[in-house]
């Protein structure tokens, strides 16, 4: 958290990631808010959002099968 407060604000810039970016988001993190995810994947073309409805800033472990699934098929269609 102390870094990302430290560092300069690069929103302006997230229109020049032309890569392929899968953002993974819980909707109840506390260290950063749901709305950053938002921001990220609005601000990226093209980029997706996988919101996890609940879950914190830490990953469930339960649900390590479906974020890896997503991930594979954000990796096969890059």
């Amino acid at each position: 958290g102390d870094a990302v407060g430290a560092s300069a604000n690069r929103r302006s810039r997230l229109h020049e990631i032309k890569l392929p970016t899968l953002i993974i988001h819980g909707t109840e993190d506390a260290i950063l808010p749901f709305d950053h995810g938002q921001a990220l994947a609005n601000g990226i073309p093209n980029a997706d959002l996988m919101t996890l409805e609940g879950v914190g800033h830490e990953l469930p472990e339960e649900l390590n099968d479906e974020v890896i699934s997503r991930l594979v098929e954000h990796f096969n269609k890059a």
